[in-house]
């Protein structure tokens, strides 16, 4: 009972302050029950809820924040970026790419094989892939003949092209020559070398006529790389000084072969 009047109970409210019956009063520009959702694609486009539609704007440039957020909602796909990697027609070759040029390698070789006179920019663009093949031809044939020498080579070829190399630089008056170019010349100077071991898996070479294959082998391997160090860096005149080390290791490598 309202003690302040006599009209009898006070009407109960709700936590909204409406009357019981009335229920909760939608907020202003809610949704009215009964009206249809419509729903808008893009970034711009807002809902519109029933017939309290606001007229369609027209679509305006998005500025540079705009289209971020745009990109950052669901259903947008951005075109991959084109590129010209593509042109696999216009490609070099794989060996080009790495730096190899065979018809140098084959050149060097040849000029070994048959004393034949090499252009000095060939042996400038110096190599390690001949040099190599023929290292490993030479520990193949040393296998065959029962010898796993695979250390003793590389070790040897490390250690005789580190001492041809600074003894090079050190008689070199004009320019010096890297560790580089001197295993390349080195490397190619073994070819009289594998012919020596590939004769020895048929022939024993510890006899006189494997002594006598075996300095020939020398001769001609000195002979040869002596001559590549001399066009590479121009010391013509201290050309045979330079091939008494270079036949020094040359000779190692046979006495490997041999014995």
């Amino acid at each position: 009972v309202n003690p302040l009047s006599n009209l009898g109970p006070a009407p109960r409210t709700t936590s909204a302050g409406a009357a019981p019956g009335q229920g909760v009063q939608p907020p202003q520009g809610g949704v009215r029950p009964g009206a249809e959702v419509q729903f808008f694609s893009g970034p711009s486009a807002s809902p519109s809820f029933g017939g309290d539609a606001a007229p369609s704007q027209p679509m305006q440039p998005m500025q540079p924040g705009q289209q971020w957020q745009a990109q950052q909602q669901p259903g947008f796909f951005q075109q991959p970026p084109q590129s010209n990697y593509d042109d696999f027609e216009n490609e070099p070759p794989l060996l080009e790419e790495l730096g190899i040029n065979v018809e140098h390698i084959f050149m060097r070789m040849k000029g070994v094989a048959f004393f034949k006179r090499i252009n000095e920019d060939i042996l400038r663009d110096a190599d390690l892939t001949g040099p190599l093949v023929i290292i490993l031809a030479l520990a193949f044939c040393l296998l065959l003949t029962g010898k796993l020498v695979f250390g003793y080579v590389y070790g040897l070829t490390a250690t005789g092209c580190t001492m041809i190399c600074l003894l090079i630089n050190v008689m070199s008056q004009k320019g010096g020559i890297d560790l580089y170019r001197t295993m390349s010349i080195l490397g190619y100077g073994l070819i009289p070398i594998v012919i020596l071991a590939a004769m020895g898996i048929i022939v024993n070479l510890k006899s006189p006529f494997g002594t006598f294959v075996s300095m020939v082998c020398i001769s001609w391997s000195t002979a040869t790389s002596s001559r590549f160090f001399a066009t590479a860096i121009a010391m013509h005149q201290q050309r045979w000084l330079v091939a008494y080390p270079v036949g020094l290791v040359y000779t190692c490598f046979t006495l490997i072969t041999v014995f």
